[in-house]
Formats: structure tokens, sequence, C-alpha cells
């Protein structure tokens, strides 16, 4: 298989952060640096900063409630990052299925397997993303008289959108609230539905994830992990 999927796979990084480690030559294939073109099995010896590479035997994953003011990098210098609230308890080495920003909590998914992480997250497989939003109008709306969330709020969050470049896709939107609503998603662009609230004049004020991928939130108290059962995991 490709370099970047052997260390996606193993359970070390994302495939795209793989590639960079291979563009700085981080990455050492029997004794060689490697580079794109190496192809590996499972008989090859792969190191990264001196520790050796092996493919996965089990996959495990965990539900995590996050709070907000976590950065969901693994980052050892970085006191707010989420590598110091991952579960003590966890027979292998986990990381995030995706990024929920520093500002937003809800329903995080931790796994040891890259491929499955890959699958979830690829814009192909449609996985829907459920959230639960308040916010406030701004000034501008305020002037107008537009306190409060209506029809055509909804339509204007249908709307796409340019974010860096990429251009937004269909939501599911329900107001729940004067100022709430709940949007069901299939992509995760950077601060999305901030940025989306934002062009229809509100800002958001809590974001907080509750399902992704048919995996809910429910029963898990702030903060709290929770290993998935085997029966979960082969639905995801």
């Amino acid at each position: 298989m490709r370099l970047a999927q052997f260390i996606s796979s193993a359970g070390h990084c994302s495939r795209r952060q793989a590639a960079r480690l291979i563009d700085d030559h981080q990455v050492i294939v029997n004794d060689v640096v490697a580079d794109h073109l190496t192809f590996v099995t499972h008989e090859d010896e792969v190191m990264i900063d001196e520790v050796k590479l092996r493919l996965i035997e089990k996959t495990f994953c965990y539900r995590y409630h996050k709070p907000v003011g976590i950065d969901c990098n693994l980052e050892d210098k970085n006191p707010h990052s989420l590598i110091h609230y991952l579960p003590k308890d966890a027979p292998v080495r986990l990381y995030p299925i995706g990024r929920l920003d520093k500002d937003s909590c809800g329903l995080l998914l931790l796994t040891n397997d890259g491929q499955l992480a890959n699958r979830l997250l690829s814009p192909a497989f449609k996985q829907p993303k459920v959230y639960e939003v308040s916010v406030t109008s701004s000034f501008e709306n305020s002037q107008q008289g537009l306190t409060s969330l209506n029809d055509a709020f909804i339509e204007g969050m249908r709307q796409p959108i340019l974010i860096k470049g990429r251009q937004t896709q269909p939501c599911h939107v329900v107001i729940t609230g004067p100022l709430s609503f709940t949007i069901t998603m299939t992509q995760g662009l950077n601060r999305q539905i901030r940025r989306m609230s934002a062009n229809q004049g509100f800002k958001v004020r809590h974001l907080k994830r509750v399902k992704f991928a048919g995996i809910s939130l429910e029963g898990l108290a702030l903060g709290e992990h929770e290993p998935m059962t085997e029966h979960e995991i082969e639905a995801l």
C-alpha cells in the first residue's frame, strides 16, 4: 500500500499529516528515507521519530463529551490540547475523528483506526453531523427588527457560501426557539456554522454537536469518555 495510507492505517496520524511527514523526510522505511513513491507491506519496517509503526490489529472507539476550551490538536506543549484529556485507560493511542473548534462542545469520536477515520470524514460517504445552536442577533438585524429566527433564516442557511474557496453543501435546519436551532450537515469546514450564521446576521453564542454518523452524545456527561461497543463500531 502507499506509505501515507500505511501511516494513517497504523493510527499514527491522518493521511494528510502523513503526507507532510513524508515531505519533511521524517519517515524511514527499511533504514532509508522514504518518499511518496514508496510502497510498503506488512514485512517492511516503517519508522517515525525512532518509533516503529504497526498496522492495528483491533479497532477501538470512544465517545467523548468535549467541553469548551479544549483544542482538538495533539500538541504536548499546549495546555489546552486534547492530548491532555484523552482517556488514561485506553489500551491504544487514540486521536479524534475530525475536529470541534475550541469554542464548541459536544460529541467527539476518538479512535486508533486511521482507515475508519478517513471513511467517516470523507465527503463521499456524507456522514451526518447534528448540532444544537443558540445565537444572538447582530446590531444591523436588530435595527431592522430581525430579533428572532424565521423561515428566511432557514432559507438563507441553505444557500451556498464560500469558505476558504470551498462551497458549503445543503443542510437541514429546524428552528427550536426564538434564537436557537438544530442543523444537520455532512460537511465540516472551518467554523462553518459560525460563518453561515454570521452571513445571516446572527452570531453563534453556543454550539454543541449532539450526533455524528449515527452515534449520539446522549447519556455522556461533560468531560466524560466512554468506550464504544463492538456492535457500535461495526455499525460505523
